[in-house]
């Protein structure tokens, strides 16, 4: 399924699924990007699931990557259009919800691997109970 952003009704079907919400709201709290293994350890779901759904974010124009070595960055778009900026707006206040909350704190722990602002590591296993 392929969306483009000419209509509002796609941007929301993008963003009306809970998983892609959340990977945008993270997405938000770090400009610069976040690659795939941080955002599976944020999210604590599986790769294949957050990969599907950055595809998706990517086609519909919300999302842009850029190649750093082995490590692909993914970012919401940039664009040089009041929309993005409006958007970004909204986001920011959607994203405080119990569970994003709960991924911003995963986030923060996850980052503080990084190595110079950059991602060094891969998916973390889960620590067994």
């Amino acid at each position: 399924m392929q969306l483009a952003l000419n209509q509002p009704t796609d941007l929301f079907a993008v963003l009306g699924d809970r998983l892609r919400l959340r990977l945008a709201c993270c997405l938000v709290a770090v400009k610069d990007g976040l690659c795939v293994s941080e955002l599976v350890d944020a999210l604590e779901e599986p790769q294949p699931n957050i990969s599907r759904h950055l595809k998706l974010m990517k086609s519909a124009g919300l999302v842009e990557e850029r190649r750093e070595g082995r490590w692909i960055y993914h970012r919401l778009k940039n664009a040089e259009h009041p929309f993005f900026d409006n958007l970004r707006c909204c986001l920011e206040n959607v994203c405080c919800c119990a569970d994003v909350e709960k991924d911003f704190a995963r986030l923060r722990a996850r980052l503080k691997l990084r190595r110079g602002g950059k991602c060094v590591v891969g998916m973390q296993k889960k620590k067994r109970r």
